[in-house]
């Protein structure tokens, strides 16, 4: 499946668009936490569907995405971290939840992606 956007950088301001709509880069707001937020994204899309899969409910998932990069050029991230906080419909899931987040780890494509150059550690809390 092919991906675009397009993007534009200035003096006075940056951004990236899709479909019409712009994303600025702004101050503590740049290309890091857009993949933070990409990779937070292809994750929980990824878990939601291995879970739909298996017939297992959940009411949310908060994810909470870092990473740390190396000081040495190129800077790519040296360790990568995911909490996830899952709540589920029945606290009796936890098990399966638990081996689902273990499939996703293999499945989702950024997640996969950004592993080529860092470190990843995911850690799960599941309530009910």
């Amino acid at each position: 499946m092919y991906r675009e956007v397009n993007a534009h950088f200035d003096s006075t301001a940056s951004w990236f668009t899709k479909n019409g709509k712009k994303f600025f880069y702004e101050d503590g707001l740049g290309p890091y936490e857009y993949l933070m937020g990409a990779l937070s994204g292809c994750f929980c899309s990824t878990l939601c569907d291995i879970l739909k899969e298996r017939g297992i409910s959940i009411i949310s998932i908060d994810v909470h995405t870092y990473g740390e990069k190396r000081n040495q050029i190129p800077s790519t991230l040296k360790d990568t971290f995911l909490d996830l906080r899952i709540r589920a419909e029945r606290i009796e899931d936890e098990n399966a939840i638990r081996q689902c987040v273990l499939k996703t780890q293999e499945d989702c494509s950024m997640y996969n992606t950004i592993r080529c150059v860092s470190q990843m550690h995911v850690s799960i809390e599941v309530t009910a």
